[in-house]
């Protein structure tokens, strides 16, 4: 004979014990979040899987056996993801103390692969980064040196065509990096060091140098520890508020003073242009007769560059052929 359930003598035993849990609940925004987070872990644990599984593949020789040879031959736009993927990289954090993560060199090694249709691995990219490295290193040497300007907008190491001459045949190694844009320059600084300082107090021809006298004046763009310093640890008290701006004042007036000094030395340096380069602006222009231009044309351009001092430096850096293009473009006027 069966129980029936719905006999009040039997009641307590199907009612639902009473539970002591207390189960947390999230709001909506609090579980959104929880689902965005997750969703961002999963597609980066699958991302890095798929990486070392097409890295592995590519490693264990998957595809045409010339990617087995020593010799990679680099082109432009192979070059040019390389530096590209590799900044992305370093901007994103994934080059801690200047050593680039695995997960970066599988990045790049499946990107030139997928591309270029090449067997490539992550000893081509350590070789390449390495040359890379290389080009910095002569790229900082040459603008540590005296002689040398820099263009910031064309990311162009400047010099006359003397010190070039002299350069590449003490350094033949200089020769690609001088008076031409260099190629992903700004990739380059993110990838394998430190940017030089840039901007409106950056050496733009030889004869300045901003940085050897001023290296214990303030920076008008560093961050100031001084100051970090006096925010960290000031209180809500007058005094302590009158001590930052006194701080904050003199290191203004730190600012003035350094870019006062900073002017001085660019006009002392055009003020100098004159004296010390007219006679090899003459000597150049009227080496010119050879290309068929007249005498008194030739002295009519001196006079006009001697007082156009900013076309008169160009004019030195360029070359023979440039530089007859230049009077060609000067005589129709």
């Amino acid at each position: 004979m069966g129980v029936d359930p719905s006999d009040l003598l039997n009641y307590r035993l199907y009612e639902e014990p009473e539970s002591d849990l207390i189960i947390p609940t999230l709001t909506v925004r609090e579980e959104r979040e929880e689902v965005r987070e997750w969703s961002a872990k999963r597609d980066e644990i699958a991302q890095t899987m798929w990486t070392d599984y097409m890295a592995r593949n590519i490693i264990m020789g998957k595809g045409n056996k010339e990617g087995t040879s020593k010799q990679f031959r680099w082109t432009k736009p192979m070059e040019h993801l390389f530096l590209e993927i590799l900044a992305e990289e370093a901007q994103k954090g994934n080059k801690p103390y200047n050593t680039f993560k695995t997960v970066s060199f599988n990045r790049v090694t499946i990107a030139i692969s997928e591309r270029f249709q090449v067997q490539y691995d992550a000893k081509h990219v350590e070789n390449h980064l390495k040359t890379v490295k290389n080009q910095w290193q002569t790229i900082c040497t040459i603008r540590d040196e005296s002689g040398f300007g820099w263009d910031d907008n064309m990311k162009m190491i400047t010099c006359d065509r003397a010190t070039y001459d002299a350069a590449v045949m003490a350094h033949k190694k200089y020769e690609p990096f001088l008076n031409k844009s260099i190629d992903h320059y700004d990739e380059m600084a993110l990838v394998v060091g430190k940017d030089k300082k840039t901007g409106s107090f950056a050496r733009t021809f030889a004869d300045i140098d901003l940085d050897d006298d001023n290296q214990d004046s303030v920076p008008i763009d560093g961050d100031n520890e001084e100051i970090e310093e006096v925010r960290t640890n000031v209180s809500s008290s007058g005094t302590s508020k009158r001590k930052r701006k006194n701080v904050q004042e003199s290191i203004i007036d730190e600012q003035i003073k350094f870019v006062g000094e900073q002017l001085g030395n660019i006009a002392n340096a055009l003020k100098q242009f004159t004296a010390d380069k007219t006679p090899y602006l003459y000597e150049e222009l009227m080496s010119m007769e050879e290309e068929g231009f007249d005498d008194d044309f030739l002295c009519s351009v001196f006079d006009y560059l001697v007082s156009h001092e900013s076309e008169a430096k160009a004019f030195l850096v360029k070359s023979k052929k440039h530089g007859k293009i230049w009077l060609q473009k000067f005589s129709q006027g």
